[in-house]
């Protein structure tokens, strides 16, 4: 509706969204040292975190209001670029 109704507003939320994450991935786990968050596109950081969390495909998919099979790939995708072969290890990674 927003995106609809204001374009510009959802244009400027959108920007400062980014701005946000973009900062946010940098120091998310300073106790791991881990740096490569930052190559994860925001939509792939916002889904590695939440599947790290516990989140089923599904409830993810609901959050971000994109289907199922987006989810998986965003997932493949970040997890891809962390090196990371298995769920665990994207829990692991992005929260300890």
């Amino acid at each position: 509706m927003l995106k609809k109704d204001w374009p510009e507003d959802f244009k400027r939320i959108i920007a400062i969204t980014y701005r946000f994450s973009a900062g946010w991935r940098r120091i998310h786990n300073p106790d791991t040292g881990h740096d490569v968050a930052d190559n994860l596109t925001t939509t792939e950081f916002t889904a590695a975190m939440l599947a790290a969390r516990g989140w089923t495909n599904q409830e993810i998919a609901e959050q971000m209001n994109i289907s199922v099979n987006t989810v998986k790939r965003h997932l493949s995708a970040a997890m891809q670029k962390l090196n990371v072969q298995h769920r665990q290890e994207l829990s692991r990674y992005m929260l300890q």
